[in-house]
């Protein structure tokens, strides 16, 4: 069995510069040479590859082996839950279900700019993420942020922080799924930690993103938004790790985190302290 070098250069700070390389190499594809994903990804891995061969001295038959069971892997979780998300999504659209829902959210979201982020970027984005995950936060979220009159790199800039905390549990739960896979952790405990390491991340989002939106001067006020989205949705992720660890998995407990800050959120505009 292969066991891996951490240090093969001896040097950490060039160790560290080579591993970055694949993924240096992948967003130059993409931002610079406008690659497609997809050829994109295929270099990068292939460069991935090769560096793991020449530099940490992989086998190469090892190499092909856990190259193509990590594809397969891949292609099988990720395909099968987002083939069945784009249906339910499209399901939603194509009923007027999904319309509905977004005219209602923007019915209760006040004209306070700093509610209309905090429920759609926040708590929408996190639901969607959890339910299709894949970028759907961002072209769902960013277009309706524009539409209510916040300007296209801020409703990009905010779509992108706010998803930056339910991207672990994303797609119900593919990113861990296949972590657990690859590194033969227990799937329940792994879900667990990882919803203790969200529940802190999630604490300073919600305060970037009304700074974003309204400033100085809107986060002097507006604070209260930011403290109930913040634990909210840490109250709800202690709550999932508990029951991953316990009960159920973390497909079926990510539901309850994405729905909670919506409730909290919707509960303190209501209540007029997130107006201006």
């Amino acid at each position: 069995m292969f066991t891996q070098t951490l240090n093969p250069l001896d040097n950490e700070a060039l160790t560290s510069l080579v591993a970055m390389a694949p993924v240096v190499i992948l967003l130059v594809l993409l931002a610079v040479f406008r690659v497609s994903a997809w050829l994109a990804v295929l270099i990068g891995s292939v460069a991935t590859f090769a560096i793991g061969a020449l530099i940490w001295g992989m086998p190469s038959a090892d190499g092909v082996k856990a190259y193509a069971l990590g594809a397969l892997s891949g292609a099988w979780s990720v395909d099968w839950i987002t083939l069945w998300g784009v249906v339910l999504f499209n399901t939603l659209v194509v009923t007027g279900t999904f319309e509905r829902f977004r005219l209602w959210l923007i019915s209760v979201g006040t004209i306070d700019v700093r509610v209309q982020t905090m429920l759609f970027a926040w708590a929408f984005g996190a639901l969607l993420e959890g339910l299709v995950g894949f970028g759907y936060p961002w072209a769902v979220v960013a277009p309706i942020l524009i539409a209510l009159g916040i300007p296209d790199l801020d409703a990009i800039r905010v779509a992108a922080i706010a998803n930056n905390a339910p991207v672990s549990y994303g797609a119900l739960g593919v990113p861990i799924v296949a972590l657990a896979g690859v590194t033969g952790l227990p799937l329940m405990a792994l879900s667990a930690s990882i919803g203790n390491v969200v529940a802190v991340l999630a604490l300073l989002p919600p305060w970037i993103l009304i700074y974003l939106v309204s400033g100085r001067r809107g986060l002097r006020d507006g604070w209260p938004l930011a403290v109930v989205g913040s634990l909210g949705y840490c109250r709800t992720s202690q709550g999932r790790s508990w029951r991953s660890s316990r009960f159920c998995s973390c497909s079926a407990s990510g539901g309850p985190a994405r729905r909670s800050p919506m409730a909290a959120v919707r509960s303190r505009a209501a209540g007029g302290a997130g107006r201006r």
